[in-house]
């Protein structure tokens, strides 16, 4: 059989490894039921609908028709390498990792995941992974309706496309809905606007 489709074929092999990933990890907490979830039981459901979305992927990527469908989705995988022995070392030495300092752990988790995103296709991946990071990070001092804006904007910059006039409108509507879902529907502690201290 031949792949018809790179980025198909990549693609699933990262949801498998992403639910791959939680499977594993949810096998050291209690699954629990329906009625009363245990720790696992979130976790193992994802994980088992990420392995099974990405087998469909995997599989519709030999029946695709595209012309060129490696320059869609390139593989480096000398970072997916990377990524894995340091995600390796960071999920089964944390204990070592941490009693270094805590930092170190963080550090090892945080760069294992920026190597596996860019390890798929050129900078889409790992350009929204650090744009949604920094959204963790820019919540707080900024509020809701200016961080969803420039994560709007920052995430666009990943596309092959930059309309601006419609990225504006995107980004206001987008940070109107979650101010208004996140903070006054749900009662989520977000800050809606910076604090201005005078």
């Amino acid at each position: 059989m031949q792949i018809k489709n790179g980025k198909d074929f990549w693609a699933g092999w990262m949801y498998i490894g992403f639910g791959a990933m939680f499977l594993i990890v949810a096998q050291n907490y209690s699954m629990g039921s329906a009625l009363r979830m245990g720790p696992a039981y979130f976790p193992t459901w994802l994980g088992s609908l990420l392995v099974l979305l990405g087998i469909a992927v995997v599989v519709r990527s030999f029946t695709s028709h595209l012309e060129h469908p490696w320059r869609l989705f390139e593989f480096r995988p000398l970072f997916f390498f990377a990524s894995v022995v340091l995600g390796g070392l960071a999920y089964w030495k944390q204990a070592w990792l941490v009693g270094i300092h805590p930092w170190v752990a963080l550090a090892a988790n945080g760069v294992g995941i920026v190597l596996f995103f860019s390890s798929f296709g050129k900078r889409s991946l790992s350009w929204i992974l650090l744009v949604t990071v920094l959204f963790g990070y820019l919540l707080k001092p900024l509020g809701i309706v200016l961080t969803t804006i420039a994560l709007i904007f920052g995430a666009s910059l990943a596309g092959h496309e930059f309309k601006f006039k419609e990225i504006l409108f995107l980004s206001i509507g987008l940070a109107i809905f979650s101010a208004a879902a996140f903070v006054y529907g749900l009662g989520l502690p977000f800050p809606v606007w910076p604090e201005l201290r005078g």
